[in-house]
C-alpha cells in the first residue's frame, strides 16, 4: 500500500510548527522527500546484495521477459524503470528456468570469447549444461545488457528480474492568504509500504535542516494516526 504525499506533508509541516515555529514550501518538502526515500532505496538494495534478503520486495522488484533474436546481436535495452539486476533466467520452450550469471564487463568477455567454457543455454528442460551469461554497462546512449550466447537462428527468451527506481512523488495544492490546501485528486504518491513512513520523513526533515528525534517521530506518528482514527469515524 502506498504512502500518502498529503500525509506526509500534513506530518512534516505539523512537525515544524509545533518543534520549530517553522514554514518550508511545498516544492523544498517534495525535494526533500523524494531525496529520503532514494536513500532509503539505495539502503534495501545494499542490503539485498550483502544478505540476499528482500525488503519491500513486492513494490520494487519486477520481472521483464526480454526476446533476443540474431540482428540484436545480443544485445538489448533495459526496462525504462531499470535500477538495479538481481538477476536473469534462460526461459525454454516449455516455460522452465535456467539461472544465469550476471558478470563484470572484462570477465564477461573471456567467457563469452571462451573455447575452454563457453556459455550455453538450454535445448530441452533435461539439460543440464545451462549457464548463459549477461553483463550489464552503458552503451555511450543508454544502459543496455548483452546476453551471451546469442542465437543464430530464431529467437533466446531472457527473463530479467530487478530492482524498479521509486517514482519521484508530487503535492498538488493550492495557496492562499499564505494557507496551503491540498489538492483534492492527482498527486503522485510514495509507493512505499507504510512501515517506511517514519524513515522517510525523519531523513527529509534532517534534509530540510529540522533533524527529530525518534521518540519524536513516534509521538507524532500517534495524534497522526489517532486523528485520522478521529476523521475516519466522523
Amino acid at each position: 500500500m502506498a504512502i500518502s504525499i498529503v500525509d506526509v506533508h500534513e506530518f512534516i509541516r505539523g512537525t515544524l510548527k509545533k518543534n520549530y515555529g517553522a514554514f518550508v514550501s511545498p516544492g523544498d518538502i517534495d525535494r526533500a522527500v523524494n531525496r529520503a526515500q532514494f536513500d532509503l532505496f539505495d539502503k534495501l538494495v545494499d542490503n539485498y546484495r550483502d544478505s540476499d534478503e528482500f525488503e519491500y520486495d513486492h513494490l520494487f522488484l519486477k520481472r521483464s521477459n526480454i526476446t533476443l533474436y540474431p540482428s540484436d546481436n545480443g544485445i538489448k535495452s533495459l526496462p525504462s524503470d531499470y535500477s538495479s539486476a538481481v538477476g536473469f533466467y534462460f526461459q525454454d520452450g516449455s516455460n522452465n528456468l535456467y539461472e544465469g550469471e550476471l558478470m563484470k564487463w572484462d570477465t564477461f568477455l573471456d567467457r563469452k570469447n571462451s573455447s575452454i567454457a563457453p556459455p550455453t543455454v538450454a535445448t530441452s528442460a533435461t539439460d543440464d549444461t545451462i549457464r548463459p551469461i549477461a553483463t550489464i554497462f552503458n552503451n555511450g546512449t543508454e544502459r543496455v545488457i548483452e546476453f551471451a550466447p546469442r542465437p543464430s537462428s530464431g529467437s533466446y527468451v531472457f527473463v530479467l528480474l530487478y530492482f524498479k527506481e521509486p517514482v519521484d512523488a508530487e503535492f498538488l495544492f493550492t495557496e492562499s492568504n499564505g494557507v496551503i490546501t491540498a489538492a483534492s485528486s492527482g498527486h503522485t504518491n510514495l509507493e512505499w509500504d507504510k512501515r517506511a513512513f517514519s524513515d522517510i520523513v525523519t531523513r527529509a526533515l534532517m534534509y530540510l535542516g529540522f533533524p527529530i528525534k525518534d521518540g519524536q517521530t513516534i509521538q507524532l506518528e500517534a495524534v497522526r494516526d489517532a486523528n485520522q482514527l478521529r476523521d475516519g469515524n466522523k
